[in-house]
């Protein structure tokens, strides 16, 4: 044989292999799908019933969002808040778009004990603006309002004086002794603080109440504006608030986001 001869050989040894492999594959398989194709169907027995495939379950519909009047209809707006800024020498707006178990009031008390201590300045020298929005809502919402829409509830927040879910307000009025005791919403408001809440988050609020209580919009909102705590003024926007509020002289930092 010659060595040009040898890998033809070769070749011709692998096809002749790969052929007679593919024939015992294609026998193989056959045995194995003949019972499948040529047996009688088993008909369901008392101990296997036959299992029909479940009915289609329709979607729930979804409810359409409560409809608003245009925000143009919810004024008029208290400015008043505007004056104060701007005759104030150390203005600071905090941006408390976060309930952050309370967090944006604790920056405002360190703002305050700041300027006290290392400056001498208080009120009406030293104006904390405290911008809600955001899911920091309840923070300005009386006892009564904590009570009936659950805001206890929705903000994880435990009553330190019950250890159980928060039925009032533990930022109104805190005990001197309790953790808040520095920074309830009442104590800054004696240290010259000034509490807006956005009124885009308003709306939300108030379309929740709605969908809660039924009432009117006109209804519901006069509720909760009854239901905020004293002082807390109602803002267009209040990222436009804060605008006006740097334009009077005012600093801004994040405090809950």
């Amino acid at each position: 044989m010659s060595a040009d001869a040898l890998p033809t050989t070769r070749r011709d040894f692998v096809t002749h292999l790969g052929l007679g492999g593919v024939a015992l594959a294609a026998s193989a398989c056959a045995r194995a799908v003949t019972p499948a194709t040529t047996a009688a169907p088993v008909a369901p027995t008392a101990q296997q019933p036959a299992v029909s495939a479940p009915a289609a379950v329709p979607a729930a519909p979804r409810t359409p969002p409560v409809p608003l009047p245009p925000t143009s209809g919810d004024g008029p707006w208290d400015m008043s808040w505007l004056e104060r800024t701007a005759k104030a020498k150390h203005a600071l707006v905090f941006d408390v778009g976060a309930y952050q178990n309370g967090g944006g009031l604790f920056y405002a008390k360190n703002f305050l004990n700041g300027m006290r201590d290392g400056w001498g300045a208080s009120a009406p020298e030293v104006m904390p603006i405290m911008g809600i929005s955001g899911d920091a809502y309840p923070i300005v919402f009386n006892d009564a309002i904590w009570a009936k829409y659950g805001y206890g509830a929705s903000s994880k927040t435990t009553d330190v004086r019950t250890g159980e879910i928060a039925v009032r307000n533990v930022w109104w009025q805190p005990k001197p002794t309790e953790g808040m005791g520095e920074f309830g919403v009442d104590v800054l408001q004696g240290r010259g603080a000034q509490f807006l809440l956005c009124n885009n988050v308003f709306r939300g609020v108030i379309r929740r109440a709605m969908n809660q209580t039924k009432w009117g919009y006109a209804e519901t909102r006069a509720e909760l504006l009854v239901g905020l705590l004293p002082g807390v003024i109602v803002v267009p926007a209040i990222v436009a608030a804060m605008a006006m509020a740097q334009s009077a002289g005012a600093s801004y930092v994040v405090a809950g986001v």
